[in-house]
């Protein structure tokens, strides 16, 4: 016979209501998440309380990536793990019934997570812990399923957890000291060939095949990000998705009239980027799709590329923000003087990018971005990541202008970023981390 994998259903939690005031006390946050939480550990919440997992089906072929706990109860593990996917920030959808999970990791990784019981037969008894890829890129997976198991038998704790991004980060720092001798002799180069990976990116958004869309947008998304490209590139490609331009950049040691020609050859390109990562940002599709039923903004694939729009949108926010953060950050870099220096860039404040991109995307959707944005925090209890990428939006912009300041407190968005701090709190580090961001930064006047 055949026997059926048990499938995690929807459980939707309500978050509640935010109070109305001006400071939020972090500790009714957590008071509030600890609550309900009968047979769980002494001193510690969970949010996935399975009642009974089942053993292990006769001929059910478990996956690699299974792991055995040994000597504990299956709320003690649930416990651990409910906790270490809230340190990862991976939405986790249970099923204490089934005592079951669907897992969705911010790079679009679909996971099903399973608790089982080993028989009664078996040499060594536990509770076995399987992770199954349903989508997504299969070496991201690896790299989750790789924590999630090490955190099931308490072999990392959970700040190590919290801190391995940051371990991606200064690896990739390391490489690019290691390369910037051989690249002493390309400096110049740097700004032609960012162009040259805007123009490829933009002929990929603008055909009609979804595969091709994704693949451009998740080439934005490392164009914007200075952790995984050069912070030249990083300040072009963020002005072209905010402003549709590069007017404004001045890169020192190479900014001549031919540099500039060069750049300035055929903005067209440029500001149909923009406008494409408006449209999914604001109405989840792209203005060329109106009538396309398979680009509908419900659809799967139009839900990626609205996700993939936001995360581009917060870097390059961040990155106009800070243009230089990624440069001589962490005093590795200083120990070396003899490192080639990197060209200087000039550009616009962050407070006259900030006004002018709020007002250019309002003239062409006639629609608020800060609305928007707003809204998706609404959504946090449902859409964890793309509430965090609003949160990230929201922030930068807040403290770049006075004026997105006042308006994002005239929309409420005090009251939204607390119910959303209230999901960050009990299920996902970053979204907490970003709504706090958030709350500082309309606490804080500008200069």
């Amino acid at each position: 016979y055949t026997v059926q994998r048990p499938q995690a259903a929807t459980v939707a939690k309500p978050s509640p209501m935010a109070r109305n005031n001006d400071v939020i006390n972090m500790d009714d946050f957590r008071a509030g998440s600890e609550e309900s939480n009968a047979g769980v550990p002494s001193g510690k919440s969970s949010n996935w309380t399975p009642t009974s997992p089942r053993p292990v089906p006769a001929f059910y072929p478990l996956e690699k990536s299974t792991r055995l706990v040994e000597d504990e109860t299956p709320m003690e593990v649930a416990t651990r793990l409910s906790e270490s996917l809230r340190y990862m920030s991976v939405q986790a959808v249970y099923n204490d019934e089934a005592a079951t999970a669907s897992l969705y990791t911010a790079e679009n990784v679909e996971m099903h997570m399973s608790l089982w019981m080993t028989p009664s037969t078996a040499q060594q008894n536990g509770v076995l812990v399987e992770l199954q890829r349903r989508k997504g890129d299969s070496m991201v997976f690896h790299r989750y399923a790789r924590r999630i198991l090490d955190a099931a038998v308490g072999d990392l704790e959970q700040e190590e957890l919290a801190d391995s991004v940051d371990a991606d980060k200064l690896y990739s720092k390391k490489v690019q000291r290691l390369l910037s001798p051989e690249l002493k002799n390309q400096e110049h180069q740097e700004h032609e060939n960012a162009v040259v990976a805007l123009e490829i990116a933009h002929g990929l958004i603008m055909k009609d095949r979804m595969d091709a869309r994704q693949l451009g947008l998740e080439s934005l998304c490392l164009l914007t990000d200075p952790k995984k490209t050069g912070y030249m590139t990083a300040v072009l490609a963020s002005h072209v998705v905010l402003l549709g331009s590069t007017v404004g950049v001045e890169i020192g040691g190479v900014t001549d009239d031919a540099a500039n020609e060069s750049i300035l050859m055929n903005e067209g390109p440029f500001r149909e980027i923009r406008e494409t990562i408006l449209s999914l940002v604001q109405f989840s599709r792209i203005a060329e799709d109106e009538d396309d039923e398979v680009a509908s903004p419900e659809s799967e694939s139009m839900i990626l590329l609205h996700n993939l729009a936001l995360a581009v949108l917060a870097n390059a926010l961040e990155v106009v923000e800070h243009p230089e953060r990624y440069v001589g950050e962490t005093g590795e870099e200083a120990e070396d003087t003899k490192q080639p220096s990197r060209p200087r860039l000039k550009t616009q404040g962050s407070g006259e990018i900030a006004k002018d991109f709020l007002s250019q995307s309002q003239e062409f959707t006639k629609k608020e971005l800060l609305s928007t944005l707003i809204g998706e925090l609404g959504n946090a209890n449902a859409k964890p990541h793309n509430a965090t990428l609003s949160a990230k939006c929201l922030g930068s912009l807040c403290r770049a202008s006075d004026e997105a300041k006042r308006r994002a407190k005239e929309l409420g968005a005090k009251n939204v970023v607390a119910t959303a701090l209230d999901v960050g709190v009990k299920t996902h580090l970053k979204l907490e981390t970003e709504c706090q961001k958030v709350f500082r930064a309309m606490e804080t006047q500008n200069d």
